[in-house]
């Protein structure tokens, strides 16, 4: 176990000193998450509130690219445009 608590440190003090200047190709990685749905009264009177009746799976667009050095991996839930190109206009 011990071992293993000293690799885990070693690669942390390698992530840490690492300048993340080579990332791999970014890749369209989903992520999924619970979207509540319907609502139900909770208590009456003058102190009553609303709480979620049930929830859905659904995707969310997202991101993400690995360092090739490291291992760390980023991500990202937006895009920008890219101008590949210019031909002449007449």
């Amino acid at each position: 176990m011990e071992r293993l608590l000293e690799e885990v440190k070693q690669e942390q003090q390698a992530m840490n000193n690492c300048s993340h200047g080579d990332w791999t190709e970014p890749t369209y990685d989903p992520e999924e998450y619970m979207k509540p749905y319907g609502s139900k009264q909770v208590g009456a009177g003058s102190d009553p509130y609303w709480v979620p009746e049930g929830y859905e799976r659904r995707l969310r667009d997202r991101w993400s690219h690995e360092c090739k050095k490291c291992g760390k991996i980023e991500y990202t839930y937006t895009q920008e445009s890219i101008i590949s190109g210019h031909k002449p206009k007449f």
